[in-house]
């Protein structure tokens, strides 16, 4: 069976709102590395520290703030999070019902 990956890409932030300071310190953890002030990628060697304190502040904040629910996902449990920012079904569901689906037809 081929597997393929489906990000849905998030609305755009409302005119004049700044991207969260939260989802430019996951970035970096992801990236390993940051922009400096003359526009050069530089490692980022702490960044992996604050993953604790990223994941209490995407907890603070308010469920409908911009991009939280995506950064949640994001830093939840692969095992047990849903397929995808949104959705409640989960990949192993998803894998059981295209077993069955897939044993179901003729």
């Amino acid at each position: 069976m081929d597997f393929v990956a489906i990000w849905s890409v998030p609305p755009p932030l409302p005119a004049g709102e700044k991207t969260p300071e939260w989802l430019l310190d996951l970035a970096a953890i992801c990236a390993g590395k940051t922009l400096n002030e003359e526009g050069q990628f530089v490692p980022a060697t702490d960044a992996f520290g604050k993953i604790a304190d990223l994941r209490r502040t995407l907890a603070e904040l308010d469920d409908d703030a911009p991009d939280v629910e995506r950064g949640r996902w994001f830093l939840a449990d692969r095992a047990t999070r849903s397929v995808a920012p949104g959705f409640t079904i989960t990949p192993a569901e998803a894998e059981k019902l295209a077993k069955e689906l897939g044993a179901a037809r003729p």
